[in-house]
């Protein structure tokens, strides 16, 4: 079976299976934890966020990166979506695209202030701040696609504002792709991150469908109408040679996106607990 049918197959068995059954082998937590909406922003064009306050003195006890099981009144389907915020923030927040999967359609949709769910924890893409100490991590380069970005957003903000308080991290790299300027989810909320942390933080922004538009006020950079290509990845890993050892890869996106990146880092040597992805959507 060639790589492109393998790609083909895997994406008719993520339509065809619900977010429970392709992460039933996954640990998540036992209880269900009651929580309400306190506030819904739209984020981009497509794209709502949800803060949500708890209704309990149980709070939900996660890892940057972790997602929850959401289970919403008379919706049948269970919802899977990775949480934004920090674990020491006192609320927590999703950031879901609109679709026509049950759950998202309801958020976006039905969804009011007001309005309660059923929260649990799981997943094991996570920025864990003990074991990068024993790692001894001192870079990490971090790459999404589209809403990808959400649990990497959750590992950038603890990092910079609760996490590296020993200032064992030196240096994180961001390649974020998405379709359009419009599209960039959290795109404020990274770059004051980027300007405000204590390390060494570079952002490059790929836009796949839009041609140039005018971003010299940036200290970032914007690719327009380019998308993370395996030149892009090898030129990376030879800057990031001189402490390969120290260094992790965290990859979150579409399949096909991940397939690439984690195969071109193979095959540059990049050691396989080195390299971390989210894959169950």
């Amino acid at each position: 079976m060639s790589r492109q049918q393998q790609r083909q197959q895997s994406n008719i068995l993520n339509l065809s299976t619900t977010h429970l059954e392709r992460t039933s082998h996954i640990q998540r937590q036992k209880s269900k934890i009651p929580a309400t909406i306190i506030s819904i922003t739209q984020e981009t064009p497509t794209i709502k966020s949800f803060l949500f306050s708890y209704l309990s003195p149980t709070k939900i006890t996660f890892l940057p990166g972790q997602w929850l099981d959401v289970f919403i009144p008379n919706i049948p389907t269970v919802g899977g979506f990775s949480l934004t915020s920090h674990p020491l923030s006192p609320h927590f927040q999703l950031a879901v695209k609109h679709s026509t999967h049950p759950p998202a359609k309801w958020f976006h949709e039905e969804a009011k202030v007001g309005d309660v769910v059923e929260v649990r924890v799981g997943g094991d893409f996570v920025w864990n701040e003990e074991e990068e100490k024993n790692d001894e991590t001192r870079s990490v380069v971090m790459i999404a696609g589209g809403v990808g970005i959400n649990p990497l957003m959750s590992m950038l903000d603890y990092i910079c504002e609760c996490g590296d308080q020993e200032g064992i991290l030196r240096d994180i790299r961001l390649l974020y792709s998405a379709k359009t300027y419009s599209e960039l989810l959290f795109l404020e909320r990274i770059e004051n991150l980027r300007k405000n942390w204590n390390g060494n933080m570079v952002c490059t922004y790929y836009i796949t469908k839009e041609e140039s538009m005018d971003s010299s006020n940036s200290e970032s950079e914007f690719a327009y109408g380019m998308r993370i290509s395996k030149d892009v990845i090898d030129t990376i890993v030879d800057a990031e040679r001189d402490h390969s050892m120290r260094s992790k890869w965290f990859i979150c996106g579409p399949p096909s996106m991940e397939d690439d990146i984690i195969g071109w880092l193979r095959a540059r040597g990049i050691e396989e607990g080195r390299i971390k992805f989210e894959k169950w959507w």
